[in-house]
C-alpha cells in the first residue's frame, strides 16, 4: 500500500504550531476534514481522543501517530503536521513532539489503518527519514520524501533475482528468527549485495523463497536452530549454521556465499558449520523442534482453561463447550511434542510413531494400567514421557531405515509410507508401553514433591529459574527453564502456576531494563540506541527476552549480570507474592488471568529498575 495515496497536500501542514496536545489534535482533525473523507468532524475527534485516553500515541524522538477507526470516516486517510517548536503530546520519552501523523479509517472491519500504521512505523524507525520530514519546506516535498523512502524499501524487498538467499528460524520463532533476518538484510545493503530472507517464525513462513529465486541465486544461508526442509535447495551451494551466527556474523555468512565457499547441497543431512552442532546441541535441536510445535497448543489450552473457570456462565452449555475445547487441546500437547521430536530425528516417517508415543505418555498406558480417559492426567508421564517417547520413536525409525537400506529400489515407494511408519509404530509403541510404567512413577514423584514445598523453596525455584531466563536470553539455558515451567503448568500440580509466573516475569526483565534505561537516562545512550526504546518496552511486555541481545553483545560484562540480577529479583518476588498463571505466554497482556496481578507488577518494576540502574551506570557510554 502506497502511503501517499492516502494523503493530500491539503492535509499536510508545514511549520505548524500547537499550544497543547488537545490543540494539536484539533488541528490534525481539521486537516483530515479538508480531505473530504470525514462525515462528522466532532465524532471523529472524540474517537481520536478516546484512543488517546487508552494509551498515548506520542512515541519517542518527537513522533506521534494518533489514529482511530470510526464510522465518521468515509475513506481511509492520513494527515500530517511538522512542529519545529514542538508540543507537549505526553510522549513516552517526555520530550516535545515535532512530527505528527493522524490516521483515520472507516469502521467496516477492514484493517487498513493497521497496515498503514505498520508501514509508517517501520519507515519512522529511520532517524534520517524523520529528520528529512521535519525539515521539509512544503507539502509537495513532504510527500516526495515519503514516496522515495517507501519505494526504496519496497525495491530492497522485491529484488528480481537476489544474489544471496537465506532462511532464518529458531525454536519459538519469535525474536531470533527476525533479528537474524534483519541483521542479514542490513549487512547485505551495506555490502551492496541483493538478498532475500525467508523467515520461518511463529506466524508461519514470510517472504517465502520461490523456485525462480532459487534457480538464479548464488547460494543460500540456513541460519536456524530447528530442522528446515532443504529438498528445494538441491544443487544449490548451501551454508548451514545456528541462528545466532545470523545475528552475530552476517557479513561473514554472506561473504561465504559470494566467495563460493559453501558446499553444493546434494540431499540428505547437511553439515551445520562451525559451532556446536555436536554433542548436546543435536538432541537440543530435536527437543526444541518438538517444543516449538507444541507451544501454541499449550498456550491456547492454558488460556481456554483459565477462561473456563474464571467466569460464571448463566448457561452451562457455554461452560461445557469451553471445557471440551480445553480438554481437546490438552490431549494434543504431548503427542504433538513427541511427534515433532521424532520427525526432527528421522523425518516424516517418524511423525506417526512419535504421535503414538506422545499419546501413550498422555494416557499413562502401561503394562500395569488400562487407559481411562477421565483419569488421564492423574496417570500421565507428562512432558518427561513425551520427551522420552519422541527420542525413542525417532531413533527406532532411524534404525528401521538402516535395516531396509539395502532393499531393492523397486520398494522405495512403499518404504516411507508403509514399512517405516508401521514398523516404527510397532517398535516404539511397544517399547514405550514398557518404559511408561517407570516414567509414570518418576513423573508422579516429581509432582508429589511440589505439593510439600514450603514457601522458601518455591521462592528459591522461582529465583533460580528466573536467573536462568537471562543467562543466555533465548538460548539453551533460557529454553530449559521455560520448558521446565511449561512441563509443570501442564500437570496443573500445586505451585506450578506460581513457577510459571515467576519464569515469565523474569523473562520480561532484560528488554524492559534496557527500555527503562534508554527512556530515563537518554544522555547515556546514542541516538540509534535510544531509537530502540519503544521496541524494547513492547518486546519486554510481550515476554520476548531477546530484545536485549544487541546491547548484551556490545557490553556483555555489564549488561548481562545486571539482567540476571533483575530477573532473579523478579522471579523471587513473584514467587514470594504467590502470583500464578496457567497461560505460559503473553506477558503483561494476559495479566488479567493472573492471581495477585498488582503484586506481579511490583515484582516486574523491582527487577526492571534494579537492572536498568545497574546497566545505566556501568555500561560503556559512547556519548
Amino acid at each position: 500500500m502506497k502511503i501517499t495515496d492516502l494523503m493530500s497536500k491539503e492535509a499536510i501542514k508545514i511549520h505548524g504550531h500547537a499550544s497543547s496536545k488537545m490543540d494539536a489534535i484539533e488541528q490534525m482533525v481539521s486537516l483530515m476534514y479538508r480531505q473530504g473523507n470525514v462525515s462528522d468532524k466532532e465524532v471523529y475527534k472524540e474517537a481520536v481522543i478516546e484512543r488517546e485516553n487508552l494509551f498515548t500515541t506520542g512515541m519517542v524522538d518527537g513522533i506521534a501517530i494518533p489514529h482511530a477507526r470510526t464510522n465518521a470516516i468515509t475513506q481511509a486517510g492520513i494527515a500530517a503536521m511538522t512542529l519545529p517548536e514542538g508540543v507537549d503530546y505526553e510522549s513516552m520519552d517526555g520530550q516535545p513532539t515535532t512530527l505528527i501523523f493522524l490516521i483515520g479509517a472507516p469502521d467496516n472491519g477492514d484493517n487498513v489503518h493497521l497496515q498503514v500504521l505498520s508501514e509508517l512505523s517501520t519507515l519512522l524507525m529511520d532517524h534520517d527519514f524523520c529528520e528529512d520530514l521535519k525539515n521539509a519546506g512544503s507539502p509537495e516535498e513532504f510527500l516526495s520524501i515519503i514516496d522515495l523512502a517507501q519505494s526504496e524499501k519496497h525495491e530492497a524487498e522485491t529484488v528480481e533475482h537476489p544474489e544471496v538467499l537465506a532462511v532464518t528460524a529458531c525454536p519459538t520463532g519469535i525474536a531470533h528468527t527476525y533479528m537474524a533476518a534483519e541483521a542479514l538484510e542490513k549487512k547485505a545493503k551495506e555490502m551492496g549485495v541483493s538478498i532475500k530472507v525467508e523467515t520461518q517464525g511463529s506466524v508461519g513462513v514470510k517472504n517465502e523463497l520461490t523456485q525462480e529465486d532459487i534457480e538464479n541465486a548464488k547460494g543460500v544461508i540456513i541460519a536456524a536452530d530447528k530442522n528446515i526442509s532443504l529438498n528445494r535447495f538441491n544443487g544449490l551451494p548451501l551454508y548451514s549454521c545456528p541462528v545466532a551466527r545470523g545475528i552475530d556474523e552476517p557479513e561473514k555468512l554472506i561473504q561465504i556465499i559470494l566467495d563460493e565457499q559453501a558446499p553444493v547441497y546434494k540431499g540428505g543431512k547437511v553439515k551445520v558449520e562451525n559451532n556446536q552442532e555436536k554433542g548436546w546441541r543435536i538432541p537440543y535441536k530435536h527437543l526444541m523442534n518438538g517444543f516449538s510445535h507444541a507451544l501454541p497448543i499449550l498456550v491456547a489450552a492454558g488460556f481456554i482453561s483459565v477462561l473456563t473457570y474464571s467466569f460464571t456462565f448463566n448457561n452451562t452449555q457455554y461452560f461445557d463447550i469451553l471445557n471440551v475445547l480445553g480438554n481437546i487441546l490438552h490431549l494434543f500437547v504431548l503427542p504433538v511434542f513427541s511427534g515433532y521430536i521424532a520427525m526432527s530425528i528421522a523425518d516424516r516417517p517418524a511423525l506417526g510413531p512419535g504421535l503414538v508415543c506422545g499419546y501413550i505418555a498422555y494416557s499413562g498406558y502401561s503394562l500395569k494400567w488400562t487407559y481411562n480417559p477421565y483419569d488421564a492426567l492423574a496417570n500421565s508421564s507428562g512432558f518427561l514421557g513425551a520427551i522420552v517417547g519422541g527420542f525413542l520413536a525417532g531413533y527406532l525409525v532411524l534404525a528401521v531405515k538402516r535395516l531396509f537400506k539395502n532393499v531393492p529400489d523397486m520398494f522405495d515407494g512403499i518404504k516411507p509410507v508403509l514399512l517405516y511408519p508401521v514398523l516404527g509404530v510397532l517398535a516404539s509403541g511397544i517399547a514405550m508401553i514398557v518404559l511408561n510404567t517407570y516414567l509414570v512413577k518418576c513423573h508422579t514423584l516429581i509432582i508429589d514433591h511440589l505439593y510439600d514445598l514450603p514457601l522458601i523453596s518455591v521462592v528459591i525455584i522461582g529465583a533460580s529459574l528466573g536467573a536462568m531466563m537471562s543467562i543466555d536470553m533465548g538460548g539453551p539455558i533460557n529454553k530449559f527453564a521455560y520448558l521446565f515451567a511449561n512441563a509443570l503448568v501442564f500437570t496443573e500440580a500445586s505451585n506450578s502456576d506460581v513457577i510459571m509466573a515467576a519464569v515469565m516475569g523474569a523473562g520480561m526483565i532484560p528488554p524492559l531494563a534496557i527500555g527503562f534505561s534508554t527512556l530515563i537516562f537518554k544522555e547515556r545512550w546514542t541516538q540509534e540506541e535510544r531509537g530502540t526504546t519503544l521496541k524494547n518496552i513492547i518486546m519486554g511486555l510481550s515476554f520476548v527476552s531477546e530484545g536485549a541481545i544487541p546491547f548484551m553483545k556490545k557490553d556483555q560484562k555489564h549488561v548481562l549480570p545486571a539482567c540476571i540480577l533483575g530477573s532473579f529479583i523478579t522471579g523471587a518476588l513473584s514467587a514470594y507474592y504467590k502470583c500464578g498463571i496457567k497461560v505460559p505466554h503473553g506477558g503483561i497482556w494476559v495479566i488479567y488471568l493472573m492471581t495477585n496481578p498488582f503484586k506481579y507488577v511490583i515484582a516486574l518494576l523491582a527487577g526492571t529498575i534494579v537492572a536498568g540502574l545497574i546497566i545505566t551506570f556501568t555500561h560503556k557510554s559512547e556519548n
